[in-house]
């Protein structure tokens, strides 16, 4: 369905200057402040907020309002005008990372790790948040200055129903970005790693690994392995084409353990050098930027046991780090005894 072009209209105390782009759940607007005479960015939702609904959607608003970070697009206000949802945001005139590389375009690896790591970083600040994005593409990605990187749309992520995924037809842009879980209804954050896979996968060779129709689409995802980088792109060093392929992977218990580590192993293997032990231990880095992790001061001749101790709510994410890290050769020394349910982490660090 095709909205009526709001151009002139106000709402809030912003005035539609005119159209920035059309996406699967909503319209977005250039607005000026009616008062400050500064710009915004509105997004206007494609559906009408029901009772029953507003009190799911403010707080889904007040959550995105307190993104904040150097690669997010920051919510600024959220408004209902007469039934419609609408999200005012900040104006990024640098414009969307499709607009700048056009489909087929293929970027250099620097520039491609660069672009990687920024969206990664605001992607695990949503996830520390407990956020997932379900919705990055290049669309979604907007060039600032320099090479600065901002990731959008969040808002879209939590606001719109997903049930529309599979059908509505403007789902076309976002497709072939989405990960097989996801289409089966079930995003987790491994998703967010998977879409910025198939992102790194386009730029590296200007090619999605997956195309056709929305059905050959999904069943390619859910089904078929991405045809192998070096095909496309034979400079491409091998580590990197497993990195980028290990993000594609089709469950995502196999993925990197955070999007962030998929966004420091893609660095380590951009320069093509063999990792050494330590360097391999840590794709499992935390998933926070700052950390007093003791992988800080390995070095080879460092005894390699690694102490672990979760709460149960955190127990899925523990197995996942603690085979992570045992594949690479890594003693672990778990903090519960499961045996008796006792907590042995005092006594660890007593010792």
């Amino acid at each position: 369905t095709i909205m009526a072009d709001r151009t002139g209209q106000q709402i809030g105390n912003y005035r539609l200057v005119r159209p920035l782009g059309r996406g699967a759940f909503a319209e977005v607007y250039l607005g000026e402040h009616r008062y400050l005479k500064s710009y915004a960015a509105l997004k206007v939702l494609r559906t009408s907020v029901k009772d029953e609904d507003m009190e799911r959607l403010l707080s889904e608003a007040q959550t995105l309002v307190h993104l904040i970070h150097p690669n997010v697009v920051r919510v600024l206000e959220f408004v209902v005008e007469r039934g419609t949802p609408v999200l005012i945001m900040d104006y990024a005139p640098g414009g969307t990372a499709r607009a700048h590389y056009a489909r087929g375009s293929c970027l250099s690896l620097a520039t491609t790790v660069s672009y990687i790591k920024q969206i990664a970083a605001a992607l695990q600040y949503a996830h520390n948040s407990n956020i997932i994005h379900r919705d990055v593409k290049p669309e979604n990605i907007l060039l600032g200055s320099g090479q600065h990187i901002l990731l959008s749309d969040f808002g879209i992520a939590l606001l719109a129903p997903s049930p529309e995924l599979l059908s509505t037809q403007d789902m076309a842009g976002t497709l072939p970005y989405t990960a097989p879980e996801q289409l089966r209804g079930r995003a987790v954050f491994a998703s967010d790693q998977y879409a910025l896979g198939i992102v790194a996968y386009e730029w590296l060779c200007g090619k999605r690994p997956f195309e056709g129709s929305s059905w050959e689409i999904m069943h390619a995802h859910v089904h078929a392995a991405p045809p192998p980088l070096r095909e496309r792109y034979p400079e491409l060093p091998i580590e990197v084409e497993s990195v980028v392929l290990r993000a594609l992977a089709k469950d995502p218990q196999e993925r990197f353990v955070s999007v962030q580590a998929f966004a420091r192993a893609l660095e380590r293997a951009s320069s093509a050098s063999k990792l050494d032990a330590f360097d391999q231990s840590e794709v499992t880095a935390p998933l926070r930027e700052r950390s007093d992790s003791p992988f800080a001061t390995f070095s080879d001749k460092t005894p390699r046991s690694i102490f672990l101790s979760a709460s149960p709510a955190d127990d899925a994410f523990a197995a996942r780090l603690e085979a992570d890290l045992e594949a690479r050769g890594v003693p672990i020394v778990r903090g519960r005894d499961t045996s008796g349910g006792r907590d042995t982490s005092d006594s660890y660090r007593e010792e």
